[in-house]
């Protein structure tokens, strides 16, 4: 076998550039109908969760065309805002750097120079240092020359203009007026509302963008994706699609890091193994999802999230599922539920999900109910209790194969991170059957009939399972309020 190709994602993490970028058609026509094609463009928000390609759609539906875009006098400009520490260095670097561009351009005209010296002089007051500003890009304007400047990592606004809504009204006047009008693009995982609320700054900046959101790849972009392997032999059948989208399911980057280990796995072995690949690429994997899940902690994203994917919904609206569609994090399962990007991801957040209190009374009771039958089971029946309640009652047995499969799953997927308590793979109904077949060895602790206990093990089944919820549902204010009191009454119980 020839094994001097190139890695197509041998530089995986850096900006996707040139014949690397596939797909995203739909994408860059939003840019060019918002910003390549009009004669006056308009200002443009792309927003997107953690490396799902923000910056690379941009330089390719701008940065790449920039010497077209320069013949019809029209100059994009690339800032990544996180590398400012000041709001007033950040706006005179607007100039400097606008100023180094036409300069290479030979676009310089004698007014522009003038204007620009002036922004770039020492000790002036902000009002008079933005009021310059304004008219050197009035200078620029009159010149017939129109600027666009990427704002990327535009969530490091939240620091740079924190409590001083000028920084953002300083922008939008900056856009919004016809005389000096330039045109801005924003990368952010935040929308710029968000962004503008976190800076405790609010202004109307926002109402100036189109926002689009980027999600991850769809089916056209994948072809894109999976042809560039085929470009270097590898045969990529339906299989192994199907596995790798198991891994990553349409996320960018998380598709290239797999792509670079599965690539040279090929190269080494001859072999395509896209679980052992994954498996290679175990400790990146789980620092994005890390990353991820530390963005979505950040305010109460992530208890959302868990809540719309494995219950109990409390406080979740639509307007939440409706965000986290948009992000590509969930989609629709059927007609009744959501799951994530992909089933690897989905499997990562049932484990986050049980050390999160999503609902912290039935997170308390949930764990006293497995307590209880853990030490009531092991008095009675020894450390193999397990074995002892299969044999002797065959839907513990298909309760307890369930919980070992999804235990099983779980160490290959994620190692000394998962659970080795099997009782912790189980839901409510799990815990109730398993009290109501031993009831008793159970009845003393809990007292009343079997009846009385199926009633509140019922509700509080259907509020924890996650396919109960469909796309609108949250627990009504009497269902909440029963449920707690169930949860309170189990809890005295246990505690007695």
């Amino acid at each position: 076998m020839d094994r001097s190709f190139d890695n197509p994602f041998a530089d995986y993490g850096n900006i996707v550039r040139g014949k690397r970028f596939v797909g995203r058609s739909n994408d860059l026509r939003v840019v060019e109908n918002r910003v390549i094609r009009p004669p006056e463009p308009g200002n443009l928000a792309i927003v997107g969760d953690y490396r799902i390609g923000k910056s690379s759609l941009i330089y390719k539906g701008v940065m790449e065309i920039k010497d077209q875009m320069a013949s019809r006098r029209q100059l994009p400009i690339w800032i990544n805002l996180a590398t400012f520490d000041k709001a007033s260095i950040f706006f005179r670097s607007l100039v400097t750097r606008a100023y180094d561009e036409m300069e290479d351009l030979g676009w310089l005209t004698e007014p522009i120079r003038n204007a620009a010296n002036r922004v770039l002089e020492d000790e002036i007051s902000w009002s008079e240092g933005y009021g310059r500003i304004q008219r050197f890009f009035e200078k620029v304007r009159q010149a017939d020359y129109r600027i666009l400047f990427v704002l990327d990592e535009f969530d490091h606004a939240r620091h740079l203009f924190k409590g001083d809504v000028s920084g953002f009204q300083g922008l939008r006047e900056l856009s919004y007026r016809p005389e000096w009008r330039v045109t801005f693009i924003t990368t952010s995982r935040r929308s710029l509302r968000e962004i503008e609320l976190q800076t405790k700054a609010i202004s109307t900046f926002d109402l100036i963008f189109h926002k689009h959101y980027l999600g991850m790849f769809n089916d056209d972009d994948m072809k894109g994706y999976f042809g560039r392997m085929k470009d270097i032999g590898i045969d990529v059948n339906t299989g192994i699609q199907e596995r790798v989208k198991f891994y990553c399911g349409g996320h960018p980057f998380l598709l290239e890091m797999l792509g670079y280990e599965l690539v040279e796995l090929y190269r080494e072995t001859g072999r395509v193994d896209v679980d052992a690949s994954a498996q290679r690429a175990e400790h990146s994997l789980l620092d994005q999802y890390d990353h991820m899940i530390s963005i979505l902690s950040e305010d109460d994203s992530l208890r959302k999230l868990l809540q719309i994917l494995f219950g109990p919904i409390v406080d979740v609206k639509q307007a939440d599922v409706d965000d986290f569609m948009r992000y590509g994090l969930i989609q629709a399962n059927g007609q009744d539920s959501y799951t994530t990007f992909s089933p690897h991801f989905y499997s990562y957040l049932k484990l986050v999900e049980r050390q999160v209190d999503l609902w912290p009374v039935w997170r308390e009771t949930e764990l006293a109910l497995r307590n209880c039958i853990v030490n009531a089971m092991v008095t009675q029946y020894g450390e193999q209790w397990i074995v002892r309640l299969e044999n002797a009652h065959a839907n513990l047995k298909t309760i307890f194969d369930k919980c070992q499969e999804a235990q099983q799953k779980e160490q290959k997927s994620f190692g000394s991170r998962a659970s080795r308590n099997l009782i912790d793979f189980t839901y409510p109904q799990d815990l109730f059957a398993i009290i109501f077949s031993e009831w008793n060895t159970f009845k003393s602790t809990f007292g009343k009939d079997k009846n009385y206990w199926d009633q509140r093990s019922q509700l509080l089944a259907k509020i924890r399972n996650p396919l109960a919820h469909n796309r609108d549902t949250a627990l009504y204010d009497y269902e909440r309020q029963l449920a707690e009191a169930y949860c309170k009454e189990i809890l005295s119980v246990l505690s007695q």
